[in-house]
């Protein structure tokens, strides 16, 4: 007899591989629904086969899943069924080709109402089944087909629901920290752009970046899952927590993306010496540097609660603020001259506020706040752009507000 031990061990290995558990739990469904199906009373019992289908039909890796795509199932076949009672009663008798054509036909119609989710699938299989295995009793047949199949997905979602459900918000927490540093390290490429000689030869950071929305793509899925998983799970009643963190923290890397393409396009074009209408002095790449590098240790970091979380936001506000302050400084004889730092700027003092969305971690750096005032400007940028103690990276002042449109004109004439 196994011991509590390994009865643990054997737990774990399940949990640990997703598509296991799956296949267990499969087989487990379908044995009880055969087990189950010549049990029923009435014609029923005559059409056993369809037990283990339903099972099968109904097992997917989250109850909830399991749930809506079953009830989907039988739905479809609930009309598959209707449709060929209608078909027999106006051509009585031997099958012929019209009521196999007319039945395809509408099935396929019927089949394309996006309401039936997965049952689409089975309008048409339903349908032809009764019409052409049911024969003279096609009435008995199609009770006995949708009752087992009934049973089987009953029998898979409560399997589903009592067999170590599955939660998969662990490995979305995973996931998401991944990303999150696949992010950061994009954020080191750009900051390598300025770094390196210019024109640029090296393509490599570029293909790294086409790669960031089909990530973003594949993270949503697996948060959308881990949401699933959730709901009717009685696993989450265990060691409870914030049902809305990993889309909070999906929602915060999708706009980083979003400004990381920005940033990453507009470091392209100053990094390869093609654009017309939008430039960089080369005395402020090391600035741009700095900045860039900065914000990319936020993202890599996120909003702790320590202090040395706080402090990376404060760095990377003031390379930001710097940056601000180096385009003022820089003697441009016109703002498209500078239109690339400006761009820049605002795309990595965007960064910063979907980030830190309500400014938790102020204060700001001293030199970026009016000591009179006391207040500070949020990072979301809706006080008052007049406002003295808005921060620079998301509030720029008249001049700055120049250069802005400037970039967002230069980035349209490309």
């Amino acid at each position: 007899m196994p011991t509590p031990r390994a009865v643990g061990r054997g737990a774990r290995t399940l949990l640990a591989q997703p598509r296991l558990l799956l296949a267990v739990k499969t087989a487990l469904a379908a044995g009880l629904a055969w087990w189950i199906a010549p049990q029923v009373p009435g014609v029923a019992a005559e059409y056993p086969y369809y037990a283990p289908l339903g099972a099968i039909i109904a097992m997917y890796p989250t109850v909830k899943s399991s749930l809506r795509l079953g009830v989907q199932s039988v739905v479809g076949v609930l009309l598959g069924i209707g449709l060929a009672t209608v078909v027999t009663l106006v051509d009585p008798g031997s099958v012929g080709v019209l009521p196999v054509a007319v039945l395809a036909g509408v099935g396929v119609l019927v089949g394309g109402v996006g309401v039936l989710g997965a049952g689409r699938d089975w309008v048409l299989t339903a349908g032809l089944f009764v019409l052409l295995l049911g024969g003279s009793d096609s009435g008995g047949y199609a009770v006995g087909y949708i009752v087992q199949l009934g049973i089987g997905v009953v029998v898979g979602v409560v399997v589903n629901l009592l067999v170590v459900p599955p939660l998969y918000t662990g490995q979305a927490d995973e996931r998401l920290r991944r990303t999150r540093a696949a992010l950061a390290d994009r954020f080191d490429d750009v900051a390598g752009v300025f770094a390196d000689p210019w024109p640029l030869e090296d393509h490599d950071w570029e293909q790294r970046l086409d790669e960031v929305p089909a990530t973003m793509r594949d993270v949503r899925a697996q948060v959308q899952q881990a949401e699933d998983s959730r709901s009717y799970n009685p696993r989450r009643l265990i060691g409870r927590r914030d049902d809305g963190a990993e889309r909070n923290d999906l929602a915060s890397l999708e706009r980083v993306s979003f400004h990381l393409q920005d940033l990453a396009e507009v470091s392209g074009i100053l990094g390869r010496r093609i654009g017309r209408q939008i430039g960089l002095p080369d005395a402020l790449a090391g600035t741009v540097a700095r900045a860039v590098t900065e914000v990319g240790v936020v993202v890599r970091e996120g909003l702790g609660g320590d202090d040395g979380g706080k402090a990376a936001f404060t760095e990377a506000r003031r390379a930001v603020a710097d940056l601000w302050d180096a385009i003022d400084a820089s003697g441009a004889d016109s703002a498209t001259e500078v239109s690339g730092g400006a761009s820049i700027a605002v795309s990595l003092g965007r960064v910063i506020a979907a980030l830190d969305p309500d400014d938790t971690t102020a204060p700001r750096p001293d030199h970026d706040v009016d000591e009179s005032d006391g207040e500070v400007g949020g990072t979301d940028s809706t006080g008052d752009k007049d406002d003295d103690a808005a921060p620079r990276d998301t509030a720029p002042t008249s001049d700055d507000e120049e250069h802005v449109d400037d970039a967002q004109e230069a980035r349209g004439d490309r």
